[in-house]
């Protein structure tokens, strides 16, 4: 679990104890490259956190696949529906897996429990939460004043490295671009 602890630790002042019972009630789940981990079909009341690999979630919009956001090492990854309750418009959510990977997991349920008796526990979900709506709020202010070419560069500035591990068609729909463009601006 050194890269959930990493990241927890990395971005959020936890507890000692309160990080340990966290990490005690995780259970390890290892998946194969392009599992289908969470379909829209049917609810998945997990909250995953991703050890080693990565994973991208997408909806489909007109027959096309459309991603909304990648989780690597130390992230986390759950259905929008099942930790949110039904929500309009993301009943086509799905998370794929795009590596060999190990999860840990546990019931959103359980997650809810520890963060009503830890408040560092409450208060970590909540800057995770807080982080991740800016990051949306600021790919979404990108989406409508900046280039394709600046979409390509800031996600370079903060996302290198998925450069090398994800299918650069996954990568154009996530900046909102086609393939073909992509592959020019990496040129």
């Amino acid at each position: 679990m050194d890269n959930i602890i990493a990241s927890i630790r990395r971005h959020f002042d936890i507890k000692e104890e309160s990080l340990e019972i966290l990490l005690i009630n995780l259970k390890e789940l290892s998946v194969p490259k392009k599992t289908i981990l969470i379909q829209p079909d049917r609810s998945d009341r997990n909250i995953y956190f991703v050890e080693n690999g990565i994973a991208r979630a997408y909806t489909v919009r007109d027959g096309k696949e459309v991603t909304s956001w990648f989780s690597k090492e130390g992230d986390l990854l759950y259905s929008t529906n099942s930790f949110h309750g039904p929500v309009p418009d993301y009943e086509s959510e799905s998370v794929q897996i795009l590596e060999d990977s190990v999860l840990y997991f546990m019931p959103i349920d359980q997650l809810e429990v520890l963060c009503r008796s830890h408040i560092d526990i409450a208060n970590w979900m909540r800057y995770v939460h807080q982080k991740a709506f800016l990051e949306m709020e600021r790919r979404l202010i990108n989406r409508f004043y900046l280039s394709a070419e600046k979409r390509y560069e800031d996600f370079m500035a903060n996302h290198s490295k998925l450069i090398q591990r994800v299918n650069l068609g996954y990568i154009a729909s996530y900046l909102g671009i086609s393939h073909v463009t992509l592959c020019s601006l990496r040129k």
